[in-house]
């Protein structure tokens, strides 16, 4: 059962977002989803994020089928294969699949999967959003270092590092998207809200 809670949370969170794209797109006739296909900068990082989302995928399904396989191919990492190192990495797992889900809703409209061209929705500064600019970013970043500790071999490692670099950048991307948008407003919402947390 252990092996297969990991894909769970995933498949979890990841119901979840195909689902709310969906609701928002019924709602307001548009698709949230606004990743580009390009060879800008964006385009890039629309590209790495699939990339990893799906290799995060299979590398948590073939956990799930096949354990012993994959533990004898890819190893494990002997400092941080320990039950209670496991255990914290699925409460990481989940409370961060939480918080992204729970930032997901909390945007309402202005909930995009990548940058759209034209700002059409509000800034949201409000609930979780007076905390931290990048709620939805702090629970996928707690969630890959969930899954490093839930499964700690090297791809888990590789997928978080690779993770954090592509969230970092897509970060810097949006907030010079928000700054041309909303000017001096989210300059001063920046002032007041960290980054992070």
């Amino acid at each position: 059962m252990f092996t297969t809670l990991p894909a769970i949370l995933m498949l979890v969170v990841g119901l979840f977002t195909l689902a709310l794209a969906i609701l928002r797109r019924l709602q307001s006739g548009r698709s949230p989803v606004v990743l580009t296909y390009g060879d800008d900068a964006e385009g890039f990082a629309g590209k790495l994020f699939r990339v990893i989302v799906a290799a995060l995928v299979v590398h948590l399904l073939a956990i799930a089928a096949f354990p012993e396989a994959v533990s004898a191919s890819l190893g494990r990492i002997p400092a941080l294969d320990a039950p209670i190192l496991h255990t914290v990495g699925l409460v990481l797992m989940a409370l961060g699949g939480g918080l992204t889900m729970l930032s997901q809703w909390a945007m309402r409209h202005s909930w995009k999967i990548g940058i759209p061209e034209e700002q059409d929705a509000p800034l949201v500064t409000s609930g979780l959003y007076a905390f931290s600019r990048n709620p939805i970013y702090v629970g996928m970043v707690a969630a890959m270092i969930g899954t490093v500790l839930a499964v700690p071999n090297v791809v888990s490692v590789a997928l978080a590092l690779s993770a954090w670099i592509s969230i970092s950048y897509q970060i810097r991307m949006e907030e010079a998207h928000l700054s041309r948008a909303f000017g001096e407003a989210y300059s001063a919402y920046c002032k007041r809200v960290r980054r992070w947390i």
